[in-house]
């Protein structure tokens, strides 16, 4: 996961959840419809964490960030950001892990960004 700074531009949260499938795990981005997989739920939430990565740049590189994040109402967030919580909806008997990643605010609208 990569860290924000000031300099970055902002930040947003996501979430990934994981589910068992067959003999593995598969994890899923529902913000960016992304997905991954691992031999244990922790080795598939970092491979999630990995491809969200992956999927913002490549987004980024095309010019349609802001367009997905609009689509999936996805707030971009301006620095500070938070310094040991967030708050994410979680589904009852759900493992979720919430995904801090920068992003270029550039690549965003500025009236939507907070």
């Amino acid at each position: 996961m990569a860290t924000v700074n000031e300099s970055a531009g902002g930040y947003v949260v996501l979430t990934g959840t994981v589910e068992p499938e067959d003999h593995q795990f598969v994890s899923y981005c529902p913000e960016l419809d992304v997905s991954s997989c691992g031999d244990t739920i922790e080795e598939a939430l970092d491979n999630l964490g990995e491809a969200i990565e992956v999927q913002i740049s490549e987004l980024g590189d095309l010019g349609y960030l802001e367009r997905v994040f609009r689509k999936n109402e996805v707030e971009v967030k301006t620095p500070p950001m938070p310094a040991d919580t967030v708050s994410v909806s979680v589904p009852p008997g759900r493992i979720v892990r919430a995904y801090l990643q920068t992003v270029p605010l550039a690549a965003v609208a500025l009236p939507n960004a907070k």
